[in-house]
């Protein structure tokens, strides 16, 4: 009796420490709030369409397109005056015009003082010819010695890969440091901030971040072996059980650059084309990451 009460009492403080962990406002695009003067916007998030109302072109709608729930995000890039066009954004910190130079900046954040691992969620894709979209999870902390804020860990996705059913991912998150964030910031980008491409379009949903040792990893977890690990030429990943999904590979600089589906308890893949470095994995059943781990490709 002893043993099953405090076994109850370690798994009630198990709980409350993994919900003590912070996540994204909003991460599921559920809750929106409409402005009298024609558009909305997703709570706890900033979009370019206050900027965009003289135009009547909103880049940023609700959409009942959703992974889960009910709504989703759907950014789009449009043209607005002559050559210029405005990409699709939402971001958790502010989205700043320069009217004068017609430029943006993305800026800003929330108090966050956590170190997750990886930044997970659900998109449907759609770049155009030449145009690439952005996911991008940015953790910094203001250095009072040095009177400036410091960019201390990282987690970005480029895909220029049309998606046309709904896919999860998961974009590993790099800290520099041991040192914990005061602000993070994530923003989703419908184009490249370069040279974006009018007829560029992206849905997004169901933003959450991942930390070591929660609850989902412990209990859905798949063992995976990857093999052989350097590899050059051939990588085989061999799971603990059959599984039915899908397979994503993430270089260290978290793109997105392989993406197949799993049906069994074997799969192989061709690796010749994989630049050297470090390179992470992860397996998902619908929106559920069940495995991930990391291999090297030597050359």
């Amino acid at each position: 009796m002893k043993k099953t009460i405090l076994s109850g009492m370690m798994l009630i403080f198990f709980v409350a420490s993994v919900s003590a962990q912070q996540q994204i406002p909003n991460g599921g695009f559920e809750n929106w709030t409409e402005d009298t003067l024609g558009y909305s916007n997703p709570v706890d998030w900033a979009t370019p369409n206050e900027s965009t109302l003289l135009l009547q072109q909103f880049t940023v709608t609700q959409s009942n397109d959703a992974s889960t729930g009910d709504y989703s995000a759907k950014l789009e890039s449009k043209l607005l005056i002559g050559e210029f066009v405005s990409p699709g954004v939402v971001t958790i910190g502010e989205f700043v015009v320069d009217i004068p130079t017609a430029t943006a900046s993305i800026e800003g954040g929330i108090p966050f003082t956590d170190r997750p691992i990886t930044l997970n969620g659900d998109f449907k894709n759609f770049p155009a010819a030449n145009d690439s979209t952005i996911v991008m999870a940015i953790f910094t902390e203001y250095i009072e010695a040095k009177g400036k804020t410091d960019t201390i860990g990282i987690g970005a996705m480029y895909t220029a890969d049309v998606i046309a059913d709904w896919t999860s991912f998961s974009i590993p998150i790099n800290f520099f440091n041991a040192h914990d964030p005061d602000t993070m910031n994530i923003f989703v980008v419908s184009s490249n901030m370069v040279s974006p491409n009018k007829d560029s379009y992206m849905f997004i949903d169901n933003l959450t971040l991942e930390y070591e040792a929660g609850i989902e990893d412990i209990e859905n977890i798949v063992n995976t072996s990857v093999f052989p690990n350097p590899a050059s030429d051939k990588l085989s990943f061999s799971f603990g059980e059959k599984v039915n999904a899908s397979l994503n590979i993430y270089s260290n600089d978290g793109q997105q650059i392989y993406s197949g589906l799993v049906n069994g308890t074997d799969q192989s893949i061709d690796v010749s084309n994989f630049a050297a470095g470090t390179y992470y994995f992860g397996v998902f059943e619908k929106s559920r990451k069940i495995s991930s781990g990391q291999f090297v490709i030597s050359r």
